[in-house]
């Protein structure tokens, strides 16, 4: 196998901007929040500050999957906020002008709202974001990722949650998570965007299968 994980440094961050914005270029979410290409061109350098930020923080665990045979290149990364990770901890994102801050403020109240109802204040490893360069996808890499933190929380006793779109649901129950509660949102052309909020216990592997 050429894949290889490790953990990313501040000179990867520039990689992994790249890589949210390649994965995410559809995302209706992400449209209406960064509603233009020049404002999604600053939303690209802001990844990249804060991907620096949380590579330095050490509450947060900031993953990268390499491909040896193509010379060590970055095709997946993930940002899991540790058990230690507390809101007034992590360092704030910096947005672009022009960003829809009642659209982003509206969706984050919802997201937040989810996880307290799922887990209160229970100490967790929160997946923050994942992404595969669609060049990449179906290999195998954000497997490699979710288990990293399944298998710590497997060892710790402590859960994982996490807010997925439905293209992941598939892959997010193979590898042990339930779903516990629907997030949703009506755009002002009437479309409706949903995620679902995943949760993983201890035990809860046995009853999936491991994606490959």
């Amino acid at each position: 196998m050429t894949l290889k994980l490790t953990f990313a440094t501040e000179r990867d961050a520039s990689r992994i901007a790249d890589i949210h914005m390649a994965a995410f270029a559809t995302n209706e979410m992400l449209l209406a929040q960064f509603p233009n290409s020049a404002v999604r061109e600053g939303l690209r350098i802001s990844i990249a500050r804060k991907a620096a930020s949380d590579i330095r923080d050490p509450h947060t665990a900031v993953l990268l999957v390499k491909d040896a045979e193509l010379n060590n290149k970055t095709i997946s990364f993930a940002k899991w906020s540790l058990p230690s990770s507390t809101s007034e901890n992590e360092a704030p994102w910096v947005w672009p002008e022009g960003t829809r801050h009642d659209i982003l403020d509206q969706w984050t109240e919802r997201v937040e709202s989810a996880k307290k109802t799922v887990l209160g204040d229970e100490p967790c490893y929160r997946l923050a974001f994942i992404a595969t360069h669609p060049h990449h996808e179906r290999r195998g890499a954000s497997t490699m990722l979710i288990k990293w933190a399944l298998d710590n929380c497997s060892k710790e006793g402590i859960p994982a949650y996490l807010e997925s779109t439905p293209v992941a649901w598939a892959l997010y129950q193979r590898v042990g998570f339930t779903a516990e509660e629907r997030i949703s949102m009506t755009f002002e052309d009437g479309r409706v965007y949903e995620e679902i909020g995943y949760l993983f216990r201890r035990g809860n592997e046995e009853a999936g299968q491991t994606a490959t």
